[in-house]
């Protein structure tokens, strides 16, 4: 759960059901025509509302600035894949319901009365069913990030220009001018949304090149890359937030995937650490000083605040953590923390040799959790639980922010913990990346 104002949240949630709903009052506005059976008009519906949902993927995507830090960037990607697999099944209802109703209906995707309307229904049909399994399965397809990033704009793209384009041909509904500019005004918002983030950002960022400046290998098989600006100072950034990375020569490039900086808020550099765990990632160890790199953000509102800290992490997760604690550290705050730290084993804890620098610097408790420990190992054993959590909960709880991330199980379990134990929702912050 992510802090946010209550205020806030509900502005942005009534600007999402506006927008959802506003083709279906364009449409239904005006003089009407005779009303046809109630699984036509439902079609109908269905149809304005899905495409309407298909439109909205572009503003609650996660990189528009100011809903992000309202609900936090991880609900709102999760929010963005329900939303696209609702729009899609609320798309491909339209037509069945259709020829459930009038099988007469087919003769829309008959070549022989009109050849163009035929392909483009026919496509749009198919890449609905193309995005929708490839969004679901994506690793079961062997498709690299990459490639079904591309994959999804494309197909979103065909998906809204065909609806948007059928809708004002077939102009059962949309029959007059001001309807007809009204859609198209609303659509081409959502398709410079796209354009946006696909070019206007790249752009505006390609004369803030950085370049790496080291590669360090960590423990678990995680690389670290410091990296700093080409072109004056780097960009500043609170410590929990995270960015897009591409490393190329160019920020045009399908290559950008988030990750937590690592380094402290008042360092000179960047750096940003992850585990070897996908095509992108496998490539850090060949990688070499000086290789350019481009930066978008930062982005995210699982950000260090007033209060002590109680951290619950697990592997690689803890890199957020790390983040706040060196900017602790970097401004000698002498606020409480106790950071719960789960791995596989000893061997394998990443920022090992860093955690034990930070614990002297600062009134930190570590407490190590490990699933295989060795013969000698004195602390605690097995995963984080409700018990173990319950046993390092400070007295004065509510004085504390709880920050959670790492594997989604232990996730969900502290966060049920940490409420069954009297936390206030509004001390626990978590954030989840699941980008598969």
């Amino acid at each position: 759960m992510i802090r946010y104002s209550f205020k806030n949240g509900m502005l942005w949630l009534g600007i999402f059901f506006f927008l959802a709903i506003l083709p279906l009052f364009i449409a239904y506005s005006g003089e009407l025509p005779s009303p046809r059976s109630f699984l036509e008009e439902l079609g109908v519906s269905m149809g304005f509302m899905g495409l309407s949902l298909f439109g909205l993927q572009f503003l609650f995507s996660g990189r528009i600035e100011q809903v992000a830090p309202v609900f936090g960037v991880d609900n709102i990607i999760q929010f963005h894949k329900e939303m696209g697999v609702i729009a899609i099944l609320f798309v491909l209802s339209h037509p069945i319901l259709l020829l459930i109703a009038d099988i007469s209906y087919l003769s829309f995707y008959d070549p022989t009365e009109n050849l163009p309307r035929a392909i483009a229904l026919m496509l749009a049909t198919v890449g609905m069913v193309l995005l929708l399994t490839t969004s679901l399965w994506r690793l079961s397809f062997g498709l690299s990030y990459e490639v079904w990033r591309l994959l999804h704009g494309l197909l979103g793209g065909l998906v809204l220009l065909v609806g948007v384009v059928h809708s004002v041909q077939v102009s059962h509904y949309l029959d007059s001018m001001w309807k007809i500019i009204s859609l198209g005004i609303l659509f081409l918002g959502y398709g410079y949304l796209l354009v946006h983030t696909r070019l206007v950002r790249p752009w505006l960022n390609r004369n803030k090149p950085y370049e790496i400046a080291e590669v360090n290998p960590k423990r678990d098989d995680t690389y670290t890359l410091v990296l700093k600006a080409m072109n004056g100072k780097r960009m500043a950034f609170e410590p929990g937030q995270f960015v897009w990375i591409t490393i190329k020569s160019s920020p045009f490039s399908l290559q950008q995937h988030p990750f937590s900086l690592s380094s402290s808020a008042d360092s000179s550099k960047i750096s940003i650490t992850a585990k070897r765990l996908g095509d992108f990632t496998n490539k850090w160890k060949h990688l070499k000083p000086g290789q350019k790199a481009f930066l978008e953000g930062p982005f995210g509102s699982f950000t260090l605040k007033d209060k002590p800290c109680f951290f619950i992490m697990g592997g690689i997760g803890v890199t957020p953590a790390i983040s706040m604690l060196k900017t602790l550290c970097d401004k000698e705050d002498p606020r409480e923390c106790i950071l719960l730290y789960g791995n596989q084993n000893w061997k394998e804890v990443p920022f090992r040799g860093d955690l034990k620098t930070i614990e002297k610097q600062l009134n930190l408790q570590i407490v190590h959790v490990l699933q295989e420990p060795e013969e000698d190992w004195s602390g605690e054993e097995g995963m984080i639980e409700e018990r173990l959590i319950l046993k390092y909960l400070p007295v004065k709880k509510n004085e504390f922010d709880y920050y959670i991330c790492g594997p989604s199980p232990m996730m969900d379990v502290a966060e049920i913990s940490l409420r069954r134990a009297g936390v206030l929702w509004q001390n626990i912050y978590a954030e989840r990346f699941d980008l598969a």
